[in-house]
Order: structure tokens, then C-alpha cells, then sequence
């Protein structure tokens, strides 16, 4: 299926117009490890095909070797998505420009023969009503946390 097929997300041809897709101002990364902005997309309707409000959508940036993703979940729910849910064995505590968050590793390349991919390396965290994460099935988690923090001015 490409993008143009999919119509759980709404593409956006830059961040400004990705800005006209959520209710939130989205944070861009200003280290990409070299690599380009492949695409934007908000989430804009669910499993079950249901249009999702403005308030309730995410927003992807796709740059080839990470993904960004970020989401207004309310101050709680935010949190908990960043420091109580699991996206991987052994998260470590991390703290990105300030903000309270976990970071798992890049998982060992799978035999040739397994079906199940590459656990990603994954930094996670919260800052305020906002969730985040960068996520990579390429990069070490110490080069995941140096594009997550760079988010922040």
C-alpha cells in the first residue's frame, strides 16, 4: 500500500503544513545524523476507520534511519506512556534536556530465519501534556537520545 492508499494518515509536504494537521506546535529535530526528512504524517484515523479529532492525532517524521513521533496525551497519560509502558527489555531512566523519559537498546540482529525484526533502540519521555519518542532499528540508543535532545534548543 503507499501513502496515497493509506487512509490512516494525512501527509503533510512540510512542517508547516504538518502544524496545520495537530493541535500542537510539533518539535523538529536539529541533528538528523545527516539524513533528510523522508516524510510527515499525522495519524488521523483509527483501526476501526474512525476520524480522529484534531486534539487526538500524532504526528511521524520519517527520516530513513529514525522515526520522531510525538503526541498531546494530557499531563498523566503522557507520563505513564514515558516511564510505566514498555517498548523493549531493560529500560534505563534518562533524562532528555530536562524531562524525565527511558531509553531501551538496540536489539542483537535477528538469524536469518526468524520472522520477528530488530528490537529498535528507543528513547521515550514526557514534557508536560506532550509524549514523545525517537525510535531507530539502525542507530545505538546513545545516538537515539542525541537526536531526541536535540528537540530542545
Amino acid at each position: 500500500m503507499t501513502k496515497e492508499e493509506n487512509p490512516h494518515f494525512a501527509w503533510a509536504a512540510d512542517w508547516d503544513e504538518a502544524r496545520n494537521l495537530v493541535a500542537f506546535e510539533p518539535r523538529r529535530p536539529r541533528y538528523t545524523l545527516g539524513h533528510e526528512l523522508r516524510s510527515l504524517a499525522a495519524f488521523v484515523m483509527d483501526h476501526k476507520m474512525r476520524r480522529l479529532a484534531v486534539e487526538d492525532r500524532s504526528l511521524e517524521a520519517h527520516y530513513g534511519a529514525f522515526n520522531v513521533s510525538q503526541c498531546r496525551k494530557g499531563a498523566a497519560e503522557a507520563r505513564r506512556w514515558a516511564v510505566e509502558m514498555r517498548y523493549g527489555a531493560a529500560p534505563k531512566p534518562v533524562v532528555v534536556a530536562g524531562r524525565e523519559g527511558r531509553m531501551y537498546d538496540l536489539g542483537p540482529v535477528p538469524p536469518p530465519d526468524d520472522i520477528d525484526p530488530r528490537s529498535p533502540a528507543i528513547v521515550v519521555w514526557h514534557d508536560g501534556d506532550m509524549f514523545y519518542m525517537v525510535a531507530s532499528d539502525q542507530l545505538e540508543s546513545d545516538r537515539v537520545l542525541e537526536v531526541a535532545e536535540s528537540l530542545y534548543p
